[in-house]
């Protein structure tokens, strides 16, 4: 899926720059070039970082490590 039409940068794109270390905005803009541009994108970029950052949190919390 498209997320920032501006730069057509999709969200597996994004999900590999948060795979890779992004965990901010910032990082991401920097790694993708999404929401360098409009910043229409922002929030669901924000989205997914919240989401991958959430779903990174639950493996070592069910494992009893952390």
């Amino acid at each position: 899926m498209i997320v920032c039409i501006c730069n057509n940068v999709n969200s597996d794109t994004i999900t590999e720059a948060m795979e890779s270390g992004a965990n901010t905005l910032h990082h991401i803009r920097e790694q993708t070039g999404a929401s360098a541009c409009c910043g229409k994108c922002q929030f669901k970029v924000n989205r997914m970082l919240n989401d991958f950052e959430q779903t990174d949190v639950m493996p070592s919390a069910c494992s009893g490590e952390g």
